[in-house]
């Protein structure tokens, strides 16, 4: 009887990392040709993202996968594949999230927000390149314009679309140190030339934590995890797994948290190239 192979976890990031388009929702061949390989291999494949469910819905779908994703960066934990794995749901306090969107600095440094909940969205004004990257028209309650008095008592997380200008890590240094008994908050890109997004989640929402349950849920152990990001909101999930790779295109700063930089870009088939070479013992760290 031959040995049976290790199983492996991959914690993968969408935008920026697996998908080629945030807007265009696109996953290269080559990544799809790595997922699948590593699905019938035996591994598991688990998406940690920003967005929402619906959000990434498709994504899901295209990949063919079964396992645990993590929305919200972790404040909404759930398989949609599984009748029986109870939903992780970890919601802000309302009062203190309107607090910190009423603060000067933030509200010079924001041009749109919206505020998300299981099922519905509050989308400040119209922008079609938001819509289309959270797949804000395939929520069942979409309302346009924040109404203070109808929001609902318990939303999941908050999206700031920042402003082109502003300097994404001086507003995240300014938000930790007013506002982290508050909440949490992490930022991502939208792509080259583009703006920031923002995420506000409750207190202790990271991807890092995602690991964690995963890792026990699946019997995954430590040295056989593997993440993989691009941007700020990846790092605590760099830091928790062995084999943390950064996207060729991320942020410097990701970049010196991992000990693999992949050979391609997100556009080229980064994320899938990565698993194909991983798989086959075929990888050098930097």
């Amino acid at each position: 009887m031959s040995k049976m192979k290790e199983k492996y976890l991959f914690a993968i990031d969408l935008d920026g990392t697996l998908l080629t388009s945030s807007t265009k929702n696109e996953i290269h061949p080559i990544t799809k040709k790595g997922i699948k390989k590593a699905i019938n291999e035996g591994h598991i494949v688990c998406l940690i993202t920003g967005r929402p469910w619906i959000g990434s819905k498709n994504i899901y779908e295209k990949l063919g996968l079964n396992t645990i994703i993590a929305n919200l960066n972790g404040a909404h934990i759930h398989n949609p594949t599984d009748e029986f794995f109870i939903d992780y749901i970890k919601y802000i306090n309302l009062n203190e999230i309107l607090y910190i969107l009423g603060d000067p600095v933030v509200k010079s440094n924001i041009k749109n927000i919206a505020i998300e909940g299981p099922g519905w969205v509050q989308l400040q004004k119209r922008d079609k390149e938001l819509e289309q990257i959270f797949n804000f028209h395939k929520f069942p309650k979409l309302n346009i314009g924040i109404n203070i008095n109808k929001i609902p008592l318990k939303p999941t997380g908050i999206v700031l679309d920042i402003k082109e200008d502003t300097d994404a890590k001086e507003l995240k240094k300014y938000l930790n140190q007013k506002y982290s008994d508050l909440a949490s908050f992490s930022y991502w890109s939208k792509g080259p030339g583009k703006s920031y997004i923002f995420d506000i989640s409750a207190i202790g929402v990271d991807k890092g934590k995602v690991i964690s349950l995963l890792m026990r849920y699946y019997d995954i152990e430590i040295k056989n995890t593997v993440a993989i990001g691009d941007s700020f909101n990846d790092e605590e999930m760099l830091v928790t797994v062995h084999h943390s790779v950064a996207m060729k295109n991320a942020d410097d700063h990701i970049k010196k948290k991992a000990k693999y930089i992949t050979k391609l870009t997100n556009k080229d088939g980064g994320v899938g190239q990565f698993i194909i070479d991983f798989l086959d013992k075929k990888i050098k760290y930097k």
